[in-house]
């Protein structure tokens, strides 16, 4: 594919996606996909699209940071959510020799088991919910440039009802060929329903996000800065409804001053910083302003949208562990393992 092609194909599936542009904050239906299901996103803010690093789980963010040298990379992700939910990814990059380098990934949510009533308030069964997503990428070099599409087929269970789609994400990389210097840019989650739950009118969780990754050649920090939902300016939430004549909040009478220009474009941004301290040793760090916006409470945000982790590796595994802070009291942790198949095949042999 040329990059003419590329791009146009870009700017086709976003028109194809217009009627969707206004819904987001649980207005849109498998919006899992849009959790951090690994610790290296998790720990750089909960979104990127640039970071090349070599990290297969990057897949699930940009596919075209799939790169020939994560052939026979495979990964676990662990992560026990708030409320008891639960999260594991796995993910693995194998590359054939005629068909190129490929990506399967498996992603799965439990929330956990319900006490169930009807409409009496007479006790029923108990019941579970869960959502999954399968995940195969594709990444295709062009020069400095990355090209890559994934295809995923999501799917949502509650209590016996179901419903499914199948969407794809469409990404593009710049790999400076000299600097630690990476763009990316990608298209998430196009495409259409293959089973609805009865009522169901909600939009997929269309996105468009753009970022960029840089490591000064003298300094041991690595930045990213990315942002999301380009599609829409304004992503605050305020209720215009709950103040009176002179802008005071009728339940608190306390002045409530509505998000300005500056806070609506911050909401756009995610920074993540790496703190390189050798080979085998890698600090996380990130901030983002729309969760921290979304989810403070109604005193004080706390710690809310900052995010930790590290990275512990060695030649033949490597374990990384983030905590994502979504309020107080809310908080994510992430543990991944990885390593390399090759490597135990070749043990092996």
């Amino acid at each position: 594919m040329t990059g003419r092609k590329f791009i146009g194909l870009l700017f086709l599936l976003i028109a194809s996606q217009y009627d969707a542009f206004s819904q987001i904050g649980g207005k849109r239906s498998f919006e899992f996909l849009e959790v951090p299901n690994h610790a290296r996103v998790a720990g750089l803010g909960t979104v990127n699209v640039s970071s090349n690093a070599g990290d297969v789980n990057m897949v699930w963010q940009n596919p075209a940071l799939l790169r020939s040298q994560m052939d026979g990379q495979m990964s676990f992700t662990f992560s026990p959510y708030l409320a008891g939910i639960y999260s594991s990814t796995a993910t693995y990059a194998k590359e054939f020799e005629k068909a190129g380098l490929f990506s399967l990934g498996v992603f799965y949510v439990d929330y956990g088991n319900f006490e169930g009533f009807d409409n009496t308030g007479a006790p029923t069964e108990d019941f579970g919910a869960n959502d999954f997503s399968i995940q195969l990428s594709h990444s295709r070099k062009q020069g400095v440039f990355q090209y890559g599409a994934s295809v995923k087929f999501a799917g949502s269970q509650i209590s016996g009802y179901n419903q499914s789609a199948v969407m794809m994400d469409l990404g593009g990389a710049f790999l400076h060929p000299e600097e630690d210097l990476s763009l990316g840019m990608v298209i998430k989650n196009v495409g259409f329903y293959t089973q609805k739950l009865d009522g169901e009118d909600r939009s997929l969780p269309f996105d468009v996000q753009l970022g960029a990754t840089f490591k000064p050649e003298f300094m041991p920090f690595r930045f990213s800065l990315t942002a999301n939902r380009l599609y829409q300016y304004d992503l605050s939430y305020f209720d215009y409804t709950q103040l009176d004549d002179d802008g005071n909040n009728l339940f608190t009478n306390e002045n409530d001053d509505a998000p300005g220009n500056l806070d609506k474009i911050f909401q756009h941004l995610t920074i993540g910083t790496e703190i390189i301290l050798g080979k085998s040793i890698n600090l996380r760090a990130g901030y983002n302003h729309l969760i921290r916006q979304s989810l403070k409470g109604e005193q004080a945000a706390g710690g809310g949208g900052f995010t930790f982790g590290f990275l512990f590796q060695t030649k033949k595994l490597n374990l990384a562990y983030s905590n994502a802070i979504y309020q107080i009291g809310g908080t994510s942790h992430f543990i991944t393992l990885g390593t390399n198949f090759n490597h135990i095949l070749k043990k092996k042999s």
